[in-house]
């Protein structure tokens, strides 16, 4: 049997591609080194329609912070075609958390962006709609 050694770059494998789209995307956020990393874990996991929607909204946006360094500012875009702007903010403490936490809580804040805080139906409660979205994204909350 011959073997051929093929290389290429998957977009969702677990390494950084600094050349992939969705790794310059969360770049363009400037987050914090370890939450930058499971950021891109996370919306490389997402479904395509879903990484669609939020890479290709210009008033997404996604930032850090550390809690109790002074005052903080939330970037926030200017409304666009859609009539609304989505933030994700993330603290830094969240470093100090294991992986798989941290990658839910991004995965259950990215469901509240795609849902626009609300519920995948009328009357559903946008927490429990951005945990079980979250959960069908392969992102379970930890137990």
């Amino acid at each position: 049997m011959t073997w051929t050694r093929v290389e290429f770059t998957v977009e969702g494998a677990a390494g950084g591609v600094a050349g992939c789209p969705v790794e310059r995307w969360v770049a363009g956020f400037g987050l914090e080194p370890r939450l930058h990393a499971e950021s891109v874990a996370v919306v490389r996991a997402l479904p395509v329609e879903v990484r669609a929607d939020l890479m290709g909204d210009a008033g997404f946006s996604l930032c850090d912070y550390e809690p109790g360094a002074g005052g903080f500012a939330v970037p926030v875009a200017v409304p666009g075609a859609s009539g609304c702007s989505r933030s994700v903010v993330l603290k830094r403490t969240l470093r100090a958390r294991p992986g798989a936490f941290v990658r839910w809580l991004i995965a259950h804040e990215l469901a509240h962006a795609y849902l626009r805080n609300g519920g995948r139906w009328a009357g559903e409660d946008p927490e429990q709609a951005a945990d079980a979205l979250a959960a069908a994204w392969g992102f379970a909350r930890p137990r």
